[in-house]
């Protein structure tokens, strides 16, 4: 009993003596994990989704939709953020009747760094990048489209009264210095496409949609830079019927005149002359 005693008495300074290295050795940095000099221990800045400008519009008004966070709406490629915590804005432009021509959302992340394009069957306007990717699909809630490859997308909408069809859909996805940016677009067909009349023009009628896409995905690069989102113009406007004329107003049949009777007139009285008489 002594001797384990002893043992015991003789081996406290060492246990204390080995729990001070290990807790030096927690707080010591790892090798290679050290922060640089001069680094900065604040967090970077939030990243926020850019203001939208939208175009004039000879028909309908735009509406501004608002910001808010939201899950993210892209049902393609890695969703670069968790919950409903991506910084989202959106505007629409309404027809008098109540319904939507155009709904542009667009939304900001951090870039993780990997690749931004996809492989999937949505048509690539340009093929697809490690940074950037355009795509559009003409009827975008044919055979379901819209509700199955962009789940959260097309509840968003639903939720917010703006699913008015038919519609088109456009999407860009960029990555600029760290910051990603997506933009979807749901358009009116009319907005973006001419009225075909003849085998000609019916095989051109989609180039003014690209152009349109093309120049959607130029501003979204601008507003990953850090510009505002500069929504394009659009090709055509719908024309609505012209009011129909005023109705005709039959005027008044003028009163009849009523002709008066004149009396018979009086010879006049001479008045007798001085010098005469």
């Amino acid at each position: 009993m002594k001797l384990k005693y002893a043992m015991n008495t003789a081996a406290r300074p060492l246990g204390a003596l080995m729990l001070v290295l290990l807790a030096a050795g927690c707080a010591a940095p790892a090798p290679g994990n050290s922060a640089p000099a001069g680094a900065s221990s604040v967090a970077a800045a939030p990243v926020a989704a850019p203001r939208i400008s939208v175009p004039p519009a000879s028909i309908g008004t735009w509406y501004d939709l608002g910001a808010e966070p939201a899950p993210w709406l892209g049902g393609e490629g890695v969703v670069p953020v968790s919950g409903s915590n991506a910084p989202t804005r959106a505007v629409g432009l309404q027809r008098e009747d109540g319904h939507w021509l155009a709904v542009v959302v667009v939304q900001a992340a951090a870039a993780s760094g990997g690749p931004v394009c996809p492989q999937s069957d949505s048509m690539h306007l340009d093929g697809g990048s490690a940074s950037d990717c355009l795509r559009m699909r003409r009827d975008g809630d044919l055979d379901r489209w819209l509700k199955t490859q962009h789940a959260v997308l097309w509840q968003w909408l639903e939720k917010r009264d703006l699913a008015s069809r038919p519609r088109a859909w456009v999407g860009h996805r960029v990555s600029i210095g760290g910051r990603l940016l997506e933009v979807h677009a749901l358009i009116d067909p009319a907005l973006i496409e001419p009225v075909t009349r003849n085998n000609t023009d019916f095989l051109a009628a989609g180039e003014p949609g690209q152009q349109w896409a093309q120049a959607l995905a130029t501003a979204n690069r601008a507003a990953a830079g850090g510009a505002a989102l500069a929504v394009p113009p659009f090709p055509y406007m719908p024309r609505t019927a012209p009011p129909p004329p005023p109705p005709a107003v039959t005027p008044p049949a003028p009163a009849r005149a009523i002709q008066v009777p004149q009396s018979e007139a009086k010879p006049p009285v001479l008045a007798p002359r001085r010098d005469r008489e």
